[in-house]
């Protein structure tokens, strides 16, 4: 049995809900990824991230850094192979900054490097081998959507994880787990691509990347998983373990629209909200919403009467919320069960 499926038990123990974000967070920062946690406030973020740079060799914390700025960190991300964490990038005071922290490290974490020419500043970065885990709330993300730069930079090279669940009993202890982060990741070969559950992944991982991308990037998480079980070869047991964990991924398709082909991306975030809802909760209200979000009563109704395709009520004046057919399939391909 792969050690992570240890690394999710033991996180469920005390973090029911958690575990798989933690895992897949851990393989991400193995393959040298940029890692988007995408979930609304109070669900966990803060929690994967302080929990994996605890355990990570050489990890570091910051708020935010624009392209520009990057000049003050040129000598410790050059030759850098260590962590970097972002706890609530929505702390970052402006969409200019938030957007550029976060198109800076899926830059650097792809291409390893960043050189930035302007009239004022000079910025050069090379030899960056690291990863970074930035938490996004998703109306950050809805706003990063719509910017110019998510078709060049950001799709293709973040990862993002749709996290769907509140803790019912929130704990304010770290989970208690052992991450083992293997043997190095250049010592994994390539993995094989004749199973089924690669054509799965493939199909999973093709919901947010290009077909180029989706070729590299799932070969370089498969061998991730196997140099954290310190092996260099792939086995089917990867395969499967991978597959479970990307699931999240799958939300992507339901969240994001366009007006047409080649423009007007955008985020729906009420509809991802409301996912959150019906994945943390058996019974789901309006009244249980508007606690989550902190919004009247009058609010959620009227949020939620835009969304009429995915859900029903059950009780008269929508007290009590029932998941129609499509969201539940939803939910269902993202990993939950209802």
């Amino acid at each position: 049995m792969h050690q992570l499926y240890t690394v999710i038990s033991d996180v469920e123990k005390t973090h029911p809900g958690l575990g798989n974000a933690l895992a897949m967070a851990a393989i991400c920062v193995k393959a040298r990824m940029c890692f988007l946690m995408i979930a609304p406030a109070g669900t966990g973020k803060s929690v994967v991230g302080r929990t994996i740079a605890g355990q990570y060799p050489d990890s570091i914390s910051i708020d935010s850094v624009t392209r520009s700025g990057l000049r003050d960190f040129r000598e410790e991300f050059t030759n850098f192979w260590g962590l970097v964490v972002i706890d609530d990038i929505a702390k970052v005071d402006s969409d200019y900054s938030r957007k550029h922290t976060i198109t800076s490290f899926a830059e650097l974490c792809y291409s390893h490097f960043i050189e930035k020419h302007t009239f004022s500043a000079s910025v050069v970065i090379h030899g960056f081998f690291g990863s970074a885990i930035i938490n996004v709330q998703p109306v950050v993300l809805g706003a990063l959507v719509a910017d110019s730069e998510w078709e060049a930079v950001t799709q293709d090279k973040t990862f993002r994880y749709y996290h769907l669940y509140r803790p019912r009993k929130p704990v304010s202890d770290l989970p208690k787990c052992n991450i083992d982060w293997g043997i190095s990741l250049d010592s994994a070969h390539a993995p094989r691509h004749d199973y089924r559950l690669y054509d799965r992944i493939e199909k999973v991982a093709g919901i947010q990347w290009s077909d180029a991308r989706v070729l590299e990037h799932v070969d370089v998480l498969l061998r991730a998983v196997a140099a954290m079980d310190r092996r260099q070869d792939c086995n089917i047991e990867d395969y499967r373990l991978l597959y479970r964990l990307m699931k999240p991924m799958t939300v992507e398709r339901s969240a994001i629209a366009k007006y047409s082909f080649e423009s007007g991306r955008y985020m729906d975030t009420n509809l991802l909200a409301t996912l959150v809802e019906f994945a943390s909760w058996p019974n789901v209200s309006i009244e249980r919403i508007s606690r989550d979000y902190k919004i009247a009563f009058s609010t959620t109704y009227r949020l939620l009467s835009e969304l009429h395709d995915w859900f029903e009520p059950s009780e008269p004046m929508s007290k009590k919320l029932v998941p129609k057919r499509e969201l539940i399939r939803v939910l269902r391909e993202a990993g939950v069960e209802r």
